[in-house]
């Protein structure tokens, strides 16, 4: 949904007051590495400003500042939306299976930034590929809306508001909702950013991203160095060392019932 001008206004006002500060404190034009690690949890993270102002060096800009010269990308030849798809496809097939972000990255010529932004999104860009171009790949595929209605029509098994097991990211959000007292949390805001929330533990406040699978945090192309929580229904890969909360691992261990 798009923003209201006032309240687009305010995050403007709020990323440049961020890197002013961060500015003054270091004496010169920060890097997105300073930013990171100077940033207060309450100033704007950096994947706000990419997305608000494309780049970084742009973001400076606005601010008043002088970007710094390493940080001005080279121009990038174009690469058509064919061209994509056909890399894609090939890692795919190499591979046997359709590839999270992070394997693509590790097996492509190319990164997945033209997909993020010729597409939208890296989901995005999947599935339409999956969808135009299904009779070339060498193996079954599926989307990966389809991926998450594998688990359809099982009921929960507790009793709670939510009838069936979460089939998707929002269902996954309700459940934790309904749960989150009985976890030892709280929620303090939940947006559609990355991260999804901020949550009250302990008098502690922690930064979380939920998600339907796990997996689906590197389909999302989120960062991998994250200080906080992945909230999901099913587990079903670790992602480097990110601490996951499975709400079926929760409910299905019996812990909900204690």
């Amino acid at each position: 949904m798009k923003k209201h001008p006032f309240d687009s206004i305010e995050e403007q006002d709020a990323i440049k007051s961020a890197i002013k500060r961060i500015s003054l404190n270091l004496g010169k034009t920060p890097t997105q590495k300073q930013y990171k690690s100077n940033r207060k949890l309450n100033e704007p993270s950096l994947e706000q400003i990419t997305y608000r102002y494309g780049t970084w060096s742009k973001a400076v800009t606005e601010t008043g500042l002088e970007p710094n010269p390493f940080q001005v990308p080279p121009r990038q030849p174009v690469i058509t939306k064919q061209q994509l798809a056909d890399e894609f496809i090939k890692v795919s097939n190499e591979l046997g299976h359709i590839p999270s972000m992070l394997q693509f990255r590790v097996h492509s010529i190319l990164s997945w930034k033209p997909y993020e932004t010729n597409w939208g999104s890296w989901r995005q860009a999947v599935n339409a590929i999956l969808e135009s171009h299904h009779d070339r790949f060498h193996f079954d595929v599926k989307t990966l809306k389809q991926k998450e209605k594998t688990f359809l029509g099982k009921h929960l098994g507790i009793s709670c508001p939510l009838l069936f097991e979460p089939r998707n990211e929002y269902e996954t959000i309700a459940l934790f909702c309904i749960l989150a007292e009985k976890l030892g949390y709280k929620i303090k805001s939940i947006k559609s950013e990355f991260p999804d929330a901020i949550l009250i533990k302990d008098d502690l406040e922690v930064l979380a991203e939920y998600e339907y699978l796990s997996s689906n945090y590197l389909q999302h192309g989120h960062p991998l160095e994250f200080n906080g929580i992945i909230i999901c229904w099913r587990k079903d890969v670790d992602v480097y060392g990110i601490k996951i909360l499975s709400l079926e691992e929760y409910i299905k261990n019996g812990e909900y019932q204690k």
